[in-house]
């Protein structure tokens, strides 16, 4: 996407020598974000939600692995026209803004959002029990420590059970039981980041959190119809 030759380097292979005049360098993952770069370099990173700079400088500027708040409250409320109340799960001990942001759009919409912080996946029974009768649908973010395959199938059995749609934080963990996900695709955070990084290049600041422009919605048609979730399938699913 940038349309000019790069040099990349495989940390799980080698420690490389950067140069100490590098003017930015695109990470991809926690350990390439933590990396020790030149005290000078602009660092843009992605597909690592988990990750806070220490003490950046303003230095860092990530592209969120999280969607647009207004697009993502768009696309479930199409998706669950009866949308009402929003449970949002996220890891209290690294919670950053983005679930008041949500809030705030969606309201207009006419969605309230239910923040649920947890500590750890062994939170996640209590937390959803506490949820019945009180959200039409809840959605996980992409917070890593939360997420392993025991969190994922407690998730998809109480949303199969209770008829109370499951949002997944990405596009290949809704197979795995969710109702959809809407999330930004690896090809359009990449494209993302090379913009970003023309602008570095040319001299331009960057703000310190990047959303991707577009995002998109994967409908797990199989799990909606097997639970009877209230969520619209296409005229040839919808069976």
């Amino acid at each position: 996407a940038l349309g000019r030759p790069i040099t990349s380097y495989d940390l799980s292979k080698d420690k490389p020598r950067l140069p100490s005049g590098l003017k930015a360098a695109v990470t991809f993952g926690a350990t390439a974000a933590a990396f020790e770069y030149p005290p000078k370099a602009r660092i843009i990173s992605l597909l690592a939600p988990g990750f806070r700079p220490k003490k950046d400088g303003g230095r860092f500027t990530k592209i969120s692995t999280l969607p647009e708040p207004a697009q993502a409250i768009a696309a479930y409320k199409e998706l669950q026209p009866g949308l009402k109340r929003l449970a949002v799960l996220f890891n209290k001990n690294s919670a950053g803004n983005y679930v008041s942001f949500l809030a705030e759009a969606a309201r207009p919409l006419g969605v309230e959002i239910l923040p649920v912080g947890l500590g750890g996946p062994l939170e996640f029974p209590e937390k959803l029990r506490g949820l019945e009768g009180k959200a039409d649908a809840f959605w996980l973010l992409p917070e890593p420590a939360l997420i392993n395959k025991t969190s994922l199938m407690v998730l998809a059995e109480f949303s199969c059970s209770n008829k109370i749609p499951f949002y997944a934080p990405s596009a290949g963990l809704s197979e795995l039981g969710a109702a959809a996900s809407f999330a930004p695709s690896f090809a359009e955070a990449a494209a993302t980041a090379a913009a970003a990084l023309e602008k570095v290049l040319s001299g331009k600041p960057l703000p310190e959190t990047i959303y991707v422009a577009r995002s998109e919605l994967t409908l797990n048609a199989a799990f909606v119809a097997r639970c009877g979730l209230p969520v619209k399938l296409p005229a040839g699913e919808a069976r």
